[in-house]
Formats: C-alpha cells, structure tokens, sequence
C-alpha cells in the first residue's frame, strides 16, 4: 500500500517576528483562474444594481421594533397602513404618510 503525504516547510508560513505581516499564498496564472472575466462581470453588474438602488431618495425611516423586521405587509383596507413583524415577537400596525405606530401587539412563542 502507498500512502502520498502532502507536506510543507515551516519557513514558508512561519513569522519570524510577531510584527511580521502573514504572507498570503495566491496563484495568479490565468489559465488556473478561467471564470474570473465572468465573476468580474457579474460584480459590476451588482455594483450598477446597488448604485441604482441607492440613488433613490430616501424618505424616511419608521423606528420602533428592537429587533430584525422578518415580515411585512399592506393592509388590504387602507392604503396608507402596513403591517410589520420583527424576531423579537412585535406586531406592528404603521401609518405610512405620519410614519407613526398605531397599534403593537406581543405575541410571545413558547
């Protein structure tokens, strides 16, 4: 039975000082790397994205839940009322156009 052992030297990744930067390992040879024209399109692609989204004016902010909002939605029966949820076990009733909080309701998961 034959057994490979990859092996390396400590020189090559040891400090000689703690003030010493890490050398970092990396391969730069194109042939090795044949999607990186795809992966640097796909990025700027999400660059212009996010400069498109954020170009946008912000209106305002509607602060009140302790926690990560996990689910929203509109009221059917006004247009100016959404509904949001959060992880913290708030459900809250919102006024879009006064950006204030009608109602909170508690709902505590055993």
């Amino acid at each position: 039975m034959r057994v490979k052992v990859i092996s390396r030297s400590t020189d090559d990744y040891t400090r000689e000082r703690s003030q010493d930067l890490q050398k970092v390992f990396r391969n730069y040879d194109p042939a090795l790397r044949s999607q990186e024209k795809a992966v640097e399109y796909t990025r700027a692609l999400n660059a212009a994205k996010l400069e498109k989204i954020f170009a946008k004016p912000f209106i305002g902010a509607m602060d009140g839940h302790i926690d990560a909002v996990s689910c929203m939605a509109k009221n059917p029966n006004h247009l100016k009322a959404i509904f949001s949820g959060s992880m913290d076990g708030d459900v809250r009733l919102w006024d879009i156009a006064a950006r204030y909080c009608y109602c909170i309701e508690d709902y505590l998961v055993p």
